[in-house]
């Protein structure tokens, strides 16, 4: 399954989105292959330039990093989110961490350049609409929401 890196990226004219193509989908629909051997290209911009493009990242990995950010940063919203990849050694691939003056700032190796920070409302919708979007590939591709995948895959490790 080949997918448009914007076919489910959210509307144009926000501050931040993700776009992601899937290139290669696990034969597996249960248990750790469903990471290891599903990916795809990642793009992450800031009002319409490209902060970073993955061109093969271990998608379902970052979904899952994610969806428990999401959940994490439903209780606390001032928690960092910080991706390592278990098929990369450059840290972070991806990081967002909230800055005393409100906004989060975004850290990567792969940054094209330093972004100028977001908001928590803006940085909160482009990670649910990700998730939103994302899960749409999960549900046809692996029979699962995130919240069962990710629960399926805890319980396989």
């Amino acid at each position: 399954m080949t997918n448009d890196l914007g076919a489910y990226q959210r509307k144009q004219g926000s501050m931040m989105d993700f776009g992601f193509e899937i290139v290669a989908i696990s034969k597996q629909r249960k248990g750790y292959r469903v990471v290891t051997d599903t990916s795809g290209k990642l793009r992450v911009t800031f009002a319409h330039d490209r902060f970073f493009l993955f061109e093969e990242i271990l998608i379902v990995e970052f979904a899952l990093y994610c969806f428990d950010w999401q959940c994490e940063y439903g209780r606390d919203p001032t928690a960092s989110f910080y991706y390592a990849s278990m098929d990369e050694e450059e840290e972070p691939l991806l990081a967002f961490t909230l800055q005393l003056d409100g906004l989060w700032t975004a850290e990567s190796g792969w940054a094209e350049f330093t972004n100028p920070g977001i908001s928590n409302e803006e940085l909160s919708k482009a990670v649910s609409d990700f998730l939103l979007n994302f899960e749409s590939f999960t549900k046809s591709a692996f029979g699962f929401g995130m919240k069962s995948l990710a629960s399926e895959l805890k319980r396989s490790l």
